[in-house]
């Protein structure tokens, strides 16, 4: 069989591993897989992403910081501005632990999944994020991880402890984007995966490595 045929065919058993997942609403769950541009701005807040699909450029989603909070907050919204998420630090856990909302919301009714770094420094060319849904409230075991290596660019989504990889996130870098804050990723969604959630993993990365 030629390598090229192989490869695909190995792509495909792989995707086809993969089952169909929305953690926030099916209508963010595309057939194919989900080559997306994430581009955060210059802000008052710090937290502006523009998130664009690579090939069109259309406009998917936003990320609005929140100005005059106590703890740094950001609603994801969609392309028509409607609320999808709000991401939120948590009091008191140094940049370790966020929570994600439905909506516009901060209740707790409305948490929809926490995202926890196990400590304040991890080393350089290693990145371990667990993801727990708010149905996990043990928080023994994970729901999703990240890994990889968020300073060399390069980090995986995947679900629980498996090595069943759901998105990549790429990390664009440059000394003037280094300087200004002003990140950039490439984030290649899996077909049947939720790519508002993963984007909030991608706003939650950025917030957890970038410190104002």
């Amino acid at each position: 069989m030629p390598a090229r045929a192989a490869a695909a065919m190995d792509m495909e058993m792989e995707d086809a591993a993969v089952p169909a997942l929305a953690v926030v609403d099916a209508r963010f769950c595309a057939a194919d897989a989900a080559t997306l541009a994430v581009a955060k701005a210059l802000s008052m807040s710090g937290s502006d992403f523009a998130v664009t699909d690579a090939a069109t450029g259309a406009l998917v989603l936003r990320v609005d910081g929140v100005l005059f909070s106590l703890r740094r907050r950001c609603v994801l919204v969609d392309a028509d501005r409607r609320p999808v998420l709000t991401v939120q630090e948590s009091a008191l856990m140094l940049n370790t632990r966020w929570k994600v909302f439905r909506g516009d919301s901060t209740r707790r009714r409305d948490l929809m999944f926490t995202v926890v770094k196990p400590s304040v420094i991890q080393l350089r060319g290693s990145t371990k994020v667990s993801v727990f849904l708010a149905s996990n409230d043990a928080e023994q075991a994970c729901d999703f991880r990240i890994t990889g290596s968020y300073h060399d660019g390069a980090c995986a989504v995947s679900l629980g402890d498996s090595d069943t990889v759901i998105a990549k996130i790429d990390r664009r870098f440059s000394v003037v984007s280094a300087l200004l804050g002003k990140n950039s990723y490439s984030v290649t969604v899996n077909p049947g995966i939720d790519y508002a959630f993963v984007v909030a993993l991608v706003v939650i990365l950025d917030e957890m490595h970038f410190q104002r």
